[in-house]
């Protein structure tokens, strides 16, 4: 198989990646196959991309990579058509229930909470499950509900860390923090503040912008209390929320404060490197190594 072969078979997956669901197309903005067809021209080109991209790195066949660079795609293509089709919820098109709870396979894990960006949980509930797979009891909440305007998120995220410890599927022992951008905000703004429940934090391209507006990073990084793992893309300057250069001022500051941090920057990636539009493979599967390592680290 050559690489041109990879613009035929995309077709053939993004058919398959939605099941119906309980609401009638009858009264959707588009029908079904209108939003597969507008989301499946919107993210075939990033699936070939990324699979043109390890095939020419490694060789092979070009097949083999087009599972891993879907799933790295699906959660954002599902939005996509929800989206489109009108399947709005409180939370937003396509943005999920407000907590998913997600065994480990065993039964019984110890606790990881992971904390959504803006977007909700539908579009991390497949990172969450990889977790659970590890061998972990899985919590996924939205981050709007910690990083929130009304400033309860703390309240809600130490009720949401005593409910998960209080499971039958929870193994007792302190938990980790999982936050990606407005939860990777919330989870510094609050988990960081619980050296009673929680081991370590591990934030992807958080949101740091609120802090200079409550307080200077000297005070912010000196109530810093658990060890901290951030991962940042060096070209990230979505909506200024996430900057590069308040995350270094933070590495800085913890350094000269002797607080446990640890900034791993992708220089070429952007926000959401994760996922969707601006992933990257190579820095994804990377940043999913430091991940595993750092859970084994303080939960095993």
């Amino acid at each position: 198989m050559n690489s041109s072969s990879i613009i035929r078979l995309a077709p053939l997956w993004f058919t398959i990646l939605f099941v119906p669901t309980n609401f009638s197309a009858a009264a959707a903005a588009v029908s079904m196959e209108q939003a597969k067809a507008r989301c499946h021209d919107q993210f075939v080109p990033i699936v070939r991309s990324c699979v043109r991209k390890k095939w020419a790195e490694s060789g092979g066949n070009p097949s083999q990579f087009i599972p891993a660079c879907r799933e790295a795609i699906m959660p954002q293509a599902r939005v996509c058509v929800a989206k489109l089709i009108g399947a709005d919820d409180t939370g937003g098109a396509g943005s999920g229930p407000a907590e998913i709870d997600l065994p480990s396979p065993s039964g019984k894990g110890r606790v990881v909470m992971v904390i959504s960006g803006i977007d909700g949980t539908s579009s991390y509930q497949d990172y969450a499950e990889k977790i659970a797979k590890l061998g972990y009891y899985t919590v996924l909440i939205n981050g709007k509900e910690i990083m929130s305007e009304d400033e309860q998120g703390g309240e809600r995220l130490q009720n949401a860390i005593a409910k998960a410890q209080s499971s039958p599927s929870a193994l007792p022992g302190k938990i980790a923090v999982i936050g990606f951008s407005l939860g990777g905000g919330g989870a510094l703004a609050y988990a960081e503040r619980q050296p009673d429940m929680v081991s370590t934090i591990i934030t992807y391209y958080p949101f740091t912008a609120f802090i200079e507006k409550v307080t200077n990073m000297k005070t912010f990084v000196g109530n810093c209390q658990i060890p901290l793992l951030v991962l940042a893309g060096g070209k990230d300057t979505y909506r200024n929320c996430c900057l590069l250069t308040t995350l270094k001022s933070m590495e800085t500051t913890a350094q000269e404060l002797n607080k446990p941090m640890e900034l791993i920057i992708y220089p070429k990636a952007e926000h959401n490197f994760i996922k969707g539009g601006t992933f990257r493979a190579d820095d994804a599967d990377d940043a999913w190594r430091h991940t595993t390592d750092t859970l084994r680290k303080y939960l095993n």
